[in-house]
């Protein structure tokens, strides 16, 4: 769903989007097999830089497969995120009030977002668009939907539900610093999550870094932890 373009590779795929080049998990090599990290690297300049992009990002669903290579890929400089799959499995432990959420589009949610991008050291403007460009392409390939929560004519806190072939994701979870606490993040994620139900999903799932807090929220919420993810990166 990430690209609008592949390039076939005999250790996996490349998945491109010319129109969101800064955007890395829309320009990456998805590692499928592969004897050393070395050959890895290899392929991921083949395809990335034969299509202009100047970073590198190397994903892998195979948990053995990531844990093999970590090594060699920090030795060479690269960075590693490691992100977990979780599946709601279970009712959550605590009550959620769900009356402060509401169903929004798209653009109602641009200006929280932007703000929040733009307050990390690497977020700009420029790169918010592209990220939230990126949800406008991917209506063409899921249902989407979006919830947030409203504060004095803004939305303080937001979630992004996707659905598709008998699966829901639930996507970009936050809340704005000034506004944590109070159980807003809690509520946008249990709404997509009934959401999803009533849409008759099979699958409810979410995607959380594995050295943060927030997967500690998630499982509180009745989400389960079924696998991880290795992403490999080179600026």
């Amino acid at each position: 769903m990430a690209g609008t373009q592949t390039v076939a590779s005999p250790l996996g795929v490349g998945v491109l989007t010319p129109e969101l080049p800064r955007r890395h998990d829309s320009n990456y090599f998805f590692l499928e097999r592969a004897e050393t990290a070395r050959e890895a690297m290899a392929e991921a300049d083949r395809i990335l830089g034969g299509a202009g992009a100047n970073h590198r990002v190397i994903l892998t669903f195979d948990e053995e497969l990531g844990r093999q290579l970590e090594p060699a890929f920090l030795a060479s400089g690269w960075g590693r995120q490691r992100h977990v799959f979780m599946a709601h499995r279970r009712e959550p432990t605590k009550e959620v009030d769900l009356s402060t959420v509401s169903e929004v589009d798209e653009a109602a949610l641009r200006p929280g977002r932007t703000r929040a991008i733009c307050s990390y050291p690497w977020g700009s403007p420029e790169l918010a668009k592209e990220l939230l460009d990126a949800k406008v392409l991917l209506r063409d390939r899921a249902e989407t939907r979006f919830f947030g929560v409203p504060v004095d004519d803004e939305i303080v806190a937001w979630t992004d539900l996707y659905l598709a072939q008998g699966m829901a994701q639930v996507e970009d979870v936050a809340t704005l610093e000034e506004h944590r606490g109070q159980g807003y993040a809690s509520a946008v994620v249990m709404r997509a999550v009934r959401e999803a139900q009533a849409a008759g999903a099979d699958l409810i799932f979410l995607v959380a870094d594995d050295e943060d807090w927030p997967k500690e929220l998630y499982e509180r919420l009745g989400f389960e932890i079924v696998g991880r993810s290795y992403k490999f990166i080179r600026p």
